[in-house]
């Protein structure tokens, strides 16, 4: 796994870890090898000043040729165990006294005994398993007579330097030990902050909770990355609270504009009734007098003149009486539709049954269908068929001779499309005032006959029960209309 990849607590505890390593790592190297040099440098101070004092002791042995005072001058160097040679030299002759120490073997048996030469062994040649000499000249009366020569093994000075590593090592582990404790705490000062506002950001994207806040405890560069955050969601929470309350107070409003329209439209309903019920009971007892008159002028008269005008009076009294009896209909229909129970039918069997109704009572029409029979909605099921009967009725009306009447039901983004198509009367321009309570653009003569202009003004009203919106469009490229029925599925 890459190190960018890593949880931010591992990274700090890894990035103070290894700044403090190399620190103590190179530190520990540099004193190291400090002590290896001063070391080598004191055991080479020390042996040039046993050399000055076994020169000038020997001063006399040069000087009267008496190598046994010599002998034994360097014998008194067998107190330095890691002295293993020691000479005098005299400038003419050579060698004039030697000391080998004895001890090399039992040293060596220690050493092997403590496993040092194994270790010894392995370590670079020349570096600690060589030897240091040393020499000094031996003057009398400012003339050299001789020189004296010392040797040392480097099995002391391995032996320290091994003892001293060993603490080095030690102390480096401790260092190390010590550096994972401090920054396993440290860490804390820049880790928690974050991951609190990871945290944070997490519950608000899931719950949509702008109330939480970070607790801050620094006055740092996080530290103010965590206020600045608790000041955007304080400010975001302000801006909820506010959209909520605006949104309940215009929530509200719409309960009493609904309220309103709904009591409004009672009331509409409600005096459309009570004026149906008035006039139809007021005209017809002054209809019952017009009629009975009427008739008593038809028996009595024999003037042919008068039976024109009798006869007039007679149907406009009929299409008072009929006027009245849709008044009253369409007001209590509009009433009942809605407060009619709506429940899940099948809009496509309830279309597909009506066509077939359709081909059998006008066998002078020729109907054609195109029907998805897998159509459910919320509906009622007499509404629906009366819905399509006025439709299909208007259609038969305003339609060419052998033209065909096409009725359509399909699902269009969820919203079921029931549509009647028919070729002849064109569209007036006014289309939408066709829906309108006894209008009849297309027949303006329609008080001479039955059409009140109820059909399409039912339509509208039980489009809209159920929740739902009707138009009226021409044809493309032919005269005739198609009247479009949308209701959601």
């Amino acid at each position: 796994m890459k190190l960018r990849d890593l949880p931010i607590k591992t990274k700090l505890i890894a990035m103070m870890m290894l700044s403090a390593s190399i620190g103590i790592f190179v530190m520990a190297l540099v004193i190291s090898i400090n002590e290896a040099v001063t070391m080598r440098n004191d055991i080479e101070a020390e042996l040039t000043t046993l050399a000055k004092i076994i020169g000038s002791r020997s001063i006399g042995s040069l000087t009267f040729n008496d190598p046994k005072t010599a002998i034994e001058n360097l014998t008194a160097l067998a107190i330095k165990s890691d002295i293993v040679y020691a000479a005098i030299y005299q400038e003419e002759s050579g060698l004039f006294a030697e000391y080998k120490s004895d001890s090399v073997n039992i040293s060596a048996q220690q050493q092997d005994s403590l496993g040092l030469t194994q270790i010894l062994q392995r370590l670079p040649s020349g570096k600690f398993t060589g030897s240091i000499e040393v020499s000094n000249d031996i003057y009398f009366e400012k003339q050299r007579i001789g020189t004296v020569l010392i040797k040392s093994d480097m099995t002391g000075f391995a032996v320290k330097m091994l003892r001293y590593l060993t603490w080095v090592v030690i102390t480096l582990l401790a260092c190390f030990t010590l550096s994972l404790i401090v920054s396993a705490r440290l860490h804390k000062l820049i880790s928690v902050p974050i991951l609190n506002l990871q945290k944070v950001t997490g519950k608000v994207s899931e719950s949509d909770d702008y109330s939480v806040r970070i607790p801050n405890h620094s006055n740092d560069e996080l530290g103010n990355l965590i206020d600045s955050f608790n000041a955007m969601l304080e400010q975001i929470e302000i801006r909820d609270q506010q959209l909520a309350e605006y949104s309940k107070h215009l929530e509200g409003l719409v309960d009493e504009r609904t309220d309103e329209l709904v009591e409004a439209n009672n009331r509409r309903i409600q005096w459309l009734e009570n004026m149906a019920k008035f006039l139809k009971h007021e005209l017809k007892n002054a209809s019952i007098g017009v009629k009975s008159s009427l008739e008593l002028i038809e028996r009595r008269s024999q003037q042919p003149s008068i039976d024109i005008y009798v006869e007039r009076a007679k149907k406009s009294l009929n299409y008072m009486n009929i006027l009245l009896t849709s008044v009253s209909n369409a007001s209590n229909l509009e009433a009942m539709i809605y407060k009619e129970p709506l429940k899940s039918v099948n809009l496509g069997h309830i279309v597909k049954s009506q066509l077939d109704e359709y081909k059998l009572s006008y066998p002078q029409c020729r109907f054609i269908g195109d029907i998805d029979l897998h159509l459910i909605i919320m509906g009622n099921e007499d509404r629906l068929r009366q819905l399509l009967d006025n439709l299909v009725n208007n259609a038969i009306e305003h339609s060419h001779p052998n033209t065909p009447i096409t009725i359509t039901l399909q699902n269009n983004r969820n919203t079921a499309e029931l549509s009647v198509i028919n070729e002849g009367v064109k569209l007036p321009e006014e289309k939408i005032k066709m829906f309108d309570l006894f209008v009849s653009l297309r027949d303006a003569g329609h008080w001479k006959s039955d059409n009140l202009g109820l059909g399409l003004y039912l339509v509208r009203l039980i489009t809209e029960g159920h929740g739902g919106s009707v138009d009226a469009n021409d044809l493309p490229n032919n005269e005739g209309a198609i009247f479009t029925v949308r209701i959601p599925i």
